[in-house]
């Protein structure tokens, strides 16, 4: 109501402030007295109409650029394309002319055709990611200590790609927190010192020190792991403390190829759900209609691919949720491949090894 503001808003800060500054107001105003009543209540509609004016200084577009900035979020969070904006501005017009009457209808409808959307929305989108990793840089350069988990894959036109997550502590909210710290090209090749080499000038680029690493998590594959050129190697010549780790899904997975009975068991699944899925378009047609029909968790099987490794867990996953309808379905056929497909799901103590 003074128009001054204090370092911090508590009690023993407001109440320094007033003895401070305000000591001619308790002599002039008396507690509990009319005068003092009034004066106060005078001060409160001055302030109520300095805020209106403050409210009214955000204009209908910076209302608009909100709200598409809102609508960016929620499309980048449901990983959804750019030019669904334009479905979301249609589907927020055709609500408005449902719900409203005319007047009210008008007023609104011309609000939504404000909203800037379509090609504006990658630039919002754009916004919104430099703000996030802003965040994310400023809670790593305060985190006591990092950790980072690091995997180089190819994309689907077979280009290069490093992947590095990051883990850390944030003293301000008291928490362990854990995000994509980023994914780059691999322009060439993916030798160790590639890898580093990309690694090393993120790390410059957004001002975090190596040192500030305490662990680091990686699969078992030479360029990470070699003795003289691996990523890991190069990473402890610059802070010899450093804890390196294997990649515990990489290692799951290598048990269930490798062992005798986790790779019979996995042989044997991935044959049957290929058996669902490739053997006849009819045969998969007739699975689809039963799995409705039935109510099952999934109307239909994955494919397990071999070059991406972690497909093997979705396809099991899918598998294990609707084992019980397959068998079902196994037992209607009449071929001699299901009758022995439908056998195995029935061996229980094959089947829980998975």
């Amino acid at each position: 109501m003074c128009s001054e503001t204090i370092a911090l808003v508590k009690s023993s800060n407001v109440k320094r402030h007033y003895e401070t500054k305000h000591t001619g107001f308790e002599k002039m105003y008396q507690q509990g007295t009319e005068e003092r009543k009034n004066e106060i209540n005078k001060l409160k509609s001055q302030y109520e109409k300095s805020t209106i004016v403050l409210a009214n200084t955000m204009t209908a577009q910076e209302r608009a650029t909100e709200c598409s900035l809102r609508i960016a979020w929620i499309l980048g969070k449901h990983k959804k394309s750019f030019t669904d904006a334009e479905i979301v501005n249609e589907c927020m017009l055709e609500t408005a002319d449902t719900l409203f009457d005319d007047k009210q209808k008008n007023e609104i409808k011309d609000r939504i055709k404000q909203i800037p959307l379509s090609d504006s929305t990658s630039m919002r989108t754009e916004l919104l990611a430099v703000y996030l990793m802003s965040q994310l840089d400023q809670g790593l350069k305060k985190a006591p200590c990092i950790s980072l988990a690091i995997d180089e894959s190819t994309d689907s036109t077979d280009n290069g790609q490093l992947i590095v997550f990051v883990r850390y502590y944030d003293a301000g909210e008291k928490k362990i927190c854990q995000d994509l710290f980023v994914v780059t090209d691999l322009k060439r090749r993916a030798r160790g010192e590639d890898i580093y080499g990309s690694l090393k000038s993120m790390l410059e680029s957004r001002n975090i020190d190596v040192k500030s690493i305490i662990s680091v998590t990686t699969d078992g594959d030479p360029a990470m792991v070699g003795r003289e050129r691996g990523l890991v190697t190069r990473l402890k010549e610059d802070n010899p403390d450093m804890i390196s780790y294997h990649c515990i899904i990489h290692q799951s997975v290598l048990c269930a190829s490798l062992g005798d009975e986790y790779g019979e068991v996995m042989e044997t699944i991935m044959k049957l759900v290929n058996f669902l899925r490739s053997t006849s378009a009819l045969q998969h047609r007739l699975l689809r209609t039963f799995l409705t029909e039935v109510n099952a968790s999934y109307d239909d099987l994955l494919v397990h691919n071999n070059v991406r490794w972690l497909s093997k867990g979705k396809v099991l996953e899918r598998f294990w949720a609707i084992r019980k309808k397959l068998q079902t379905f196994l037992e209607d056929q009449n071929s001699v491949k299901a009758k022995a497909f439908s056998e195995f799901l029935k061996d229980d103590k094959k089947i829980e090894s998975v």
